[in-house]
Formats: structure tokens, sequence, C-alpha cells
């Protein structure tokens, strides 16, 4: 624990410096600049792995103390050849994720615990933010989008639950209960905000066109 700290407070007060030194006063080609983030994202997974930690934390830490322009976003010609990498890379995690799935633990108590879980995910989360949207201002219907939204979790849901299954917090039936409940919730965001703009395309009509709609025809 005081090495991890150590290392945070090293990486907080001696790497950002010497990286916008690095980066921005040296005139470094972009094709370097690229090289030089990747392996230092690289080198601090690989330092708080050596601490006990999970390699993701020492990537998430590597990209906190990256610098910053003025308005708190990435050099765009830094983010694009990263995005780029990302994507090249983002199947193998997949494929490695998918590895650690066990089909064979899915049997009757296996699909009714998934049904259990996603119904708890989709009702906690879809309602929490819908009610904090809510009580922000919003009308009921945006509430809704926000709450659906919110319910997506997508790949931030897969890599937790790796880091969650190296550490062996999880095992390997909870573990792929909690992929597909991720996959499930993901997928059902579009058909959810489908069906709240249906809604709420017909709760905002006119209401001229609403009373022309129902009003009986008289002969």
């Amino acid at each position: 624990m005081l090495l991890t700290v150590g290392y945070v407070a090293l990486m907080a007060c001696a790497a950002r410096p010497l990286l916008r030194l690095l980066l921005w006063r040296t005139r470094l080609e972009p094709a370097l600049r690229m090289a030089l983030l990747i392996g230092f994202a690289l080198g601090s997974a690989w330092v708080t792995h050596a601490l006990g930690l999970h390699v993701i934390f020492g990537a998430l830490l590597a990209g906190v103390v990256v610098p910053r322009e003025e308005g708190g976003t990435l050099d765009p010609d830094l983010l694009r050849p990263l995005l780029s990498v990302a994507s090249l890379l983002l199947p193998f995690f997949f494929v490695l994720s998918g590895q650690s799935v066990a089909l064979n633990s899915m049997t009757g108590t296996g699909w009714a615990a998934l049904a259990v879980v996603t119904l708890l995910a989709v009702v906690t989360k879809i309602g929490s933010g819908a009610a904090a949207a809510g009580l922000g201002g919003l009308d009921r219907h945006d509430a809704w989008t926000v709450g659906i939204l919110l319910n997506t979790r997508g790949l931030t849901e897969l890599i937790a639950l790796n880091a969650g299954l190296d550490a062996g917090l999880l095992s390997a039936p909870l573990y792929t209960v909690l992929v597909f409940m991720a996959l499930a919730t993901t997928l059902l965001t579009q058909p959810l905000l489908l069906l709240n703009a249906r809604f709420a395309t017909r709760e905002r009509r006119p209401e001229s066109a609403r009373a022309t709609a129902v009003k009986p025809y008289a002969g």
C-alpha cells in the first residue's frame, strides 16, 4: 500500500511535468509522441501489476496524468492515432473476455440467476438515473432517456468484470452471468430509447391535433 501511494504521488507530481516537457516543448513528431504515450501506459500498467494491482489501474493512472490542453481535452493530433490503436486492440480484449465465459455453467439455475440479475440491473439503473434527472429539472421523458442511457454497461463493465475475475472476487459462473447481463443491458438501449421516444411523441402532440384525433364524427 505504501508503494502504491508513493507511485501515485510520483505520477502526479513528476510524470505530468515530464510528459508536458517531452510532448509539447521538444516538438516531437506525431509518431514518436504516440509511441511515447503507448509506452508510458504499458510501463505504468507493468508497475501496478508488479505492485500487486490489476494492470487496468496503471493504464488508467497513465491516462489521468497525461497533460491536457486549456479546455481539459487531449491534443487531437494525439487522440486520433490513439483511437486507431485502440480499435485494433479492442477485438483482442473481447476474445480474452470470451475465453473466460463458462457456458457449461448456464444450467437452469444459471439462466434464472441471469434473469434476476438483469431485471435488478435494469430497474435500479434506469430508475435511479431517471429519478436523479427528474430531480435535476428534466421532464419525464428526458429523465427516462437519461436513465436508459445510464443502463448501458458495455466495455467499462467488461473491464471491471475482468479485473474482478483476475483478482478472484468472481467465480466463473458469476462472471458468465454478469457478462451476459452487460451484453443484454447494452443491447436493450436502442429498443428502450425508441419506445420512450414513441411515448414522448404521442404525449407531446399539440392539443388541437389530439382533440381532432379523438373527436367523434358528428355526421
